[in-house]
């Protein structure tokens, strides 16, 4: 289990760096707005469809690894955006 979790924390940092790459000024433009899960509803879905098809039930049950990473890089991105 301990190897499936590692896996999962990997597949979530790949999936939401994919992420912010394919979306890069619709995620700053959705932060200045406050509008991220308006904007971004679809690629959201996708990239957690993603990352769902391709964990564990067990380890999806005990870790919410892809809604974590992808907070923190929220927070760091947002945080660059308020020192601009």
């Amino acid at each position: 289990m301990q190897e499936d979790l590692k896996k999962a924390e990997r597949l979530a940092r790949t999936v939401v760096a994919d992420f912010f790459l394919y979306n890069q000024d619709k995620i700053d433009k959705a932060l200045k707005e406050d509008t991220l899960f308006d904007l971004l509803s679809g690629e959201l879905e996708d990239s957690e469809k993603f990352y769902n098809s391709n964990v564990s039930a067990a380890v999806r049950k005990s870790s919410n690894y892809f809604w974590d990473t992808l907070f923190n890089r929220l927070m760091k991105r947002e945080a660059q955006l308020l020192d601009l």
